[in-house]
């Protein structure tokens, strides 16, 4: 999928069904992926999120609106373990 030091954006959902919806969406979109657990210093009441490339945020934003499957939160991670909060 990226290489580490490859720019990601973790997507945060409501919950499983829609992190399930989302992913099927997206990886049918063609937006490489991978289903991550939720990090330490970020909130999910479902405990799995979505890694997407930072390069596909744009495709990613025309498939989940266009299903009405937007993220509660997207982040872009920082060194030393944090996390800023984006829009998608």
């Amino acid at each position: 999928m990226t290489r580490a030091t490859d720019p990601v954006l973790i997507l945060i959902f409501q919950g499983t069904h829609q992190i399930l919806s989302a992913e099927k969406r997206l990886k049918g979109g063609g937006v490489p992926l991978r289903l991550i657990p939720v990090p330490r210093r970020l909130t999910s009441d479902c405990g799995l999120a979505i890694r997407i490339p930072l390069d596909q945020r744009d495709r990613a934003r025309e498939i989940l609106s266009g299903a009405r499957l937007l993220p509660v939160s997207a982040h872009l991670p920082r060194e030393g373990g944090e996390y800023d909060p984006v829009s998608l």
